[in-house]
């Protein structure tokens, strides 16, 4: 497998945190693949109507990021096609550019029980396998995806288990909006980035 599978690991990174970083990492060891790519989503389908940071710096912060990692890349494909960003066309469009590659396209645990609704779901089955991150709590959610897809969907839908990252966006937004420090939740380019933006209610420059 190693050097012929790339990872894929698509997201609003609302910021990017260290347990994005730490999940990837692990995927990648246990997987063996040659490397992985982030793609901020422009506007995800699921989010419609909610309020996130502006795409260009969700793509900055991701790219600092993972910027140490020799084998973490980003892509801004998705913001470059702008409009809501259909995990479709972004893995027909990754599937024409790795054509050598077999693409593994990673979700969390509580995504699985919810494939049967994405869009084209059953060409997405055909072109990536799923690799999603599992965690307790979650065990039903392979019988609900067979039951509307079909015993042939678990073979295209790896189970990884991975350890529990306790870390959230959203969380981090709030500790911003309430002044309490980031150590340990993002990396320090991306803390530095955040408030020399003036990200998520902060005052531009005033890092707390």
């Amino acid at each position: 497998m190693a050097g012929k599978s790339l990872g894929i690991l698509g997201g609003t990174f609302d910021p990017i945190h260290m347990g994005h970083l730490r999940m990837a990492e692990h995927v990648f060891q246990r997987m063996e693949l040659e490397s992985i790519v982030f793609i901020p989503a422009y506007v995800p389908p699921h989010k419609l109507g909610q309020d996130f940071a502006p795409a260009q710096d969700r793509y900055a912060m991701t790219e600092l990021a993972v910027a140490d990692n020799p084998h973490f890349t980003v892509s801004d494909m998705e913001l470059k096609r702008t409009g809501v960003s259909y995990t479709i066309d972004t893995i027909r469009q990754l599937h024409k550019q790795y054509a050598d590659r077999e693409l593994n396209f990673i979700i969390g645990a509580d995504s699985v029980a919810q494939l049967h609704t994405w869009h084209n779901i059953e060409e997405m089955l055909e072109l990536t396998r799923f690799v999603a991150v599992w965690r307790p709590g979650y065990e039903d959610a392979m019988e609900e995806l067979v039951r509307h897809l079909g015993e042939q969907a678990k073979e295209r839908v790896l189970l990884l288990d991975t350890p529990v990252y306790d870390v959230s966006s959203t969380e981090i937004r709030t500790r911003i909006r309430q002044g309490l420090g980031l150590a340990g939740l993002v990396p320090s380019a991306v803390e530095k980035y955040i408030y020399e933006h003036g990200l998520y209610g902060c005052v531009a420059g005033e890092k707390k």
